[in-house]
């Protein structure tokens, strides 16, 4: 018969219960790291893919939710409603004719992906105290 002894197995749980309680904070905290970094990107790029500045003001219509149920949203507010017909295209009633669209968040959303991820990456190696 063998015997299995183990020590510090307290110590473990203690550490994974402690772990486990800091988790949907850090969660949070990742998701907004990850959500400010998309949207300082958006800012950048707004003016990059076809539409025009005629007021400037288009990248301060760009902001971010508060994560709730582990979900954040970045996008126009409703100021700068217009974003969504830039991203989407529209029917012009006056032109009797579709404006096809000229997408900049979905772009700016594909070449980001990486970054964003690398930004969760780091908060939660933060929040776990995991640094290398």
């Amino acid at each position: 018969m063998v015997e299995v002894e183990f020590e510090g197995i307290d110590e473990l749980i203690e550490e994974l219960e402690a772990i486990d309680a800091d988790l949907p904070e850090i969660k949070k905290e990742a998701l907004k790291a990850g959500a400010d970094l998309f949207k300082d990107r958006l800012r950048e790029s707004v003016y990059s893919y076809g539409l025009q500045p005629h007021s400037g003001n288009a990248p301060e219509y760009i902001d971010r939710s508060y994560p709730k149920d582990d979900e954040i949203y970045v996008g126009n507010t409703p100021d700068g409603f217009y974003l969504y017909f830039q991203e989407m295209g529209f029917y012009n009633v006056r032109a009797r004719r579709f404006i096809p669209p000229k997408p900049f968040m979905s772009i700016t959303f594909e070449r980001s992906t990486d970054e964003i991820m690398d930004e969760y990456v780091r908060v939660f190696r933060e929040g776990l105290r995991m640094n290398e």
